[in-house]
C-alpha cells in the first residue's frame, strides 16, 4: 500500500531522507539548495512535498505546486532500489486521482537514453510534450538557464495556455523576470 507523507519542515522525521534522494537524483542546476528548499516549504501555501511509503519504507517522494488553473510536479523521484517496479507509475496515477486538475512537468531534451526514458515513462501515462520553445529558469542566480521541455497530461489545455503556465512557472516558482 502507497501513502503519502506531506513533510512541512526540514526537521520532519523523513526529511532526511526525502533530501538525500533529492540530492542524488537531480543535477545541482535543476534542483533548490537546502537554503531554499527550507524557505518554499516555510512560506510558499501552494508548494507541497510528499514522502511515499511502501509497507511503511521510504520508496520516494513528489514536490509540486497547486496553482489555480493546473498542478506542477517540481521533482519526482522513485529510490533506485525500487526502480523498474511500476511503483513510479503508481505513483503519478495516485497523485492524478488527487489533484483533479491539468498536471505540468519540465523534463529535460531528449539528447540521452536516460531523457528519452523519462519522456516515454511520462508519455505512458498520458503526458504529452507541448512543442513550445521554453527555457528552465535557474534555481540560483548564477546559474543560465536550461532548455527543457514541458509535458502535460491535458495537451489542450496546456497547449492552449502556455503562456499563462510558463509565466506561472517563471514567477511562482523560479521569481525569474525575463528580461526584455
Amino acid at each position: 500500500m502507497l501513502n503519502f507523507i506531506k513533510i512541512s519542515t526540514v526537521t520532519d522525521q523523513l526529511f532526511p531522507e526525502f533530501f538525500e534522494l533529492y540530492l542524488t537524483s537531480f543535477p545541482a542546476a535543476e534542483r533548490r539548495t537546502l537554503t531554499s528548499l527550507e524557505d518554499v516549504m516555510q512560506n510558499e501555501e501552494s508548494f507541497n512535498v510528499f514522502a511515499i511509503l511502501l509497507e511503511e519504507k521510504y520508496i520516494g517522494f513528489v514536490c509540486y505546486w497547486t496553482f489555480e488553473r493546473f498542478t506542477f510536479i517540481e521533482h519526482f523521484a522513485v529510490s533506485p532500489r525500487m526502480r523498474g517496479q511500476h511503483i513510479g507509475s503508481n505513483i503519478i496515477r495516485m497523485l492524478q486521482l488527487q489533484v483533479k486538475q491539468p498536471i505540468v512537468l519540465e523534463v529535460e531534451t531528449p539528447q540521452n537514453k536516460i531523457a528519452v526514458r523519462r519522456i516515454h515513462f511520462w508519455e505512458r501515462l498520458g503526458f504529452y510534450v507541448l512543442s513550445n520553445y521554453y527555457m528552465q529558469p535557474p534555481y540560483d542566480d548564477s546559474l543560465f538557464l536550461i532548455p527543457m521541455l514541458i509535458m502535460s497530461n491535458d495537451y489542450h489545455f496546456a497547449n492552449r495556455h502556455f503562456q499563462m503556465i510558463k509565466d506561472t512557472l517563471y514567477k511562482e516558482v523560479y521569481n525569474y523576470i525575463p528580461e526584455k
